[in-house]
């Protein structure tokens, strides 16, 4: 059975000594390539592959942000979650093509995760405690100086000179921003961009405000309590079916109010649950990401761009090596490997699906070929 394969056509371990391979590896890809490499996704490739994956991995996990290296951790445990335990040495076997296609979801995982991680810090940035239509709204005027109706590349740049203060600002930032938010590409953002992006929803708090007063206000036991009817005699209800019933309206009034106090105390519940989860998502990159829906799960991830998704293809095409090292791995061959080692393997796709959005946004593989 073929052997799963890392960039420099050895097995994924913590070695690092492949330098033979690595040497070997670029002399067959200029043949390839004709001597072209000078290209963005080549660049990205590049990038991507400059380190050992088990230096990459331990020096991400060493100094990255870690909102998203715990992110990363519970994204594998939840693939792995359903697989029996580390300690029984299990080991797993699929076919090259299913191989290939989990390392490239993975990667575009990792990729989402860095424009999450922006969107996140862009919140805090913002001031932003929950994902409410009127408070995103709020914060969409305050960065429309010019009242346009429009975020424009001015206004990003303003805003960003308060994060930076007396320091540069990086030449890419503002266009990080507008890539990540410019949907239509008009270079302006509007209104809906700027909510699609955050995830604005509305929280149905016009609903709760409206209601609570008549489900007898909030639950404080200082409170007067509220003036009740003085009713008497009987009362006529009609059913469902058209017929009707006398009943005693003290006993109806009382039955009312019950069924009231039960309604409001499940939607304090409800308030309080949808507190929490607020409050999570604020402070969790892993619940934010839960959180939201599958149109926005898409856009942060919209904005990638041909060169990387080349790049991504290339890099696991390079990683399923057949075993003799000549050429990919055809796709029904059988791979087999430990737990342990898919782990590791798919952890290391998603911290290079988050390198090669890093260097998208920075703009290090336009720069190197100079465009």
């Amino acid at each position: 059975m073929a052997a799963v394969r890392c960039a420099e056509g050895g097995e994924l371990d913590a070695s690092g000594n492949m330098d033979m391979e690595r040497l070997r590896s670029r002399i067959q890809k200029i043949q390839e390539n004709g001597g072209a490499l000078a290209t963005p996704a080549q660049k990205l490739f590049d990038k991507a592959m400059s380190k050992p994956p088990q230096q990459l991995m331990q020096d991400f996990f060493k100094s990255g942000n870690p909102a998203v290296t715990q992110a990363m951790s519970e994204a594998v445990a939840s693939l792995l979650g359903a697989l029996p335990p580390l300690e029984f040495d299990t080991q797993m076997t699929t076919t090259g093509d299913k191989l290939a296609a989990l390392m490239l979801q993975l990667q575009m995982t990792g990729y989402m995760l860095r424009n999450a991680e922006y969107v996140m810090t862009l919140r805090k940035l913002l001031k932003l405690n929950t994902r409410r239509v009127a408070e995103c709204r709020e914060a969409f005027e305050r960065l429309d100086l010019d009242e346009s109706g429009f975020i424009e590349v001015s206004e990003i740049e303003s805003l960003l000179a308060q994060v930076y203060g007396d320091e540069e600002m990086p030449p890419y930032e503002v266009g990080a921003f507008v890539q990540l938010f410019d949907t239509d590409g008009d270079g302006r953002i509007s209104w809906e961009e700027f909510a699609a992006a955050l995830g604005a929803v509305d929280a149905g708090e016009a609903l709760a405000a409206d209601l609570l007063p008549l489900l007898g206000g909030a639950d404080d036991d200082d409170a007067a309590p509220s003036p009740s009817p003085d009713v008497s005699g009987t009362v006529t209800v009609e059913l469902d079916d058209g017929t009707t019933v006398e009943m005693d309206a003290v006993a109806y009034i009382a039955e009312l109010k019950q069924e009231a106090q039960q309604l409001r105390t499940e939607l304090t519940g409800a308030q309080s649950d949808a507190a929490q989860t607020e409050a999570a998502i604020a402070s969790s990159l892993s619940a934010y990401v839960s959180s939201l829906p599958p149109p926005q799960l898409q856009l942060l991830s919209s904005s990638i761009s041909d060169d990387v998704v080349t790049a991504m293809r290339q890099i696991v095409t390079y990683i399923l090596r057949a075993p003799s090292g000549d050429g990919p791995l055809e796709k029904d061959t059988e791979v087999t490997m430990e737990q342990q080692k898919l782990q590791q393997l798919c952890l290391y796709q998603l911290v290079l699906g988050y390198t090669l959005r890093e260097a998208e946004a920075t703009g290090e593989a336009s720069e190197a070929v100079g465009r």
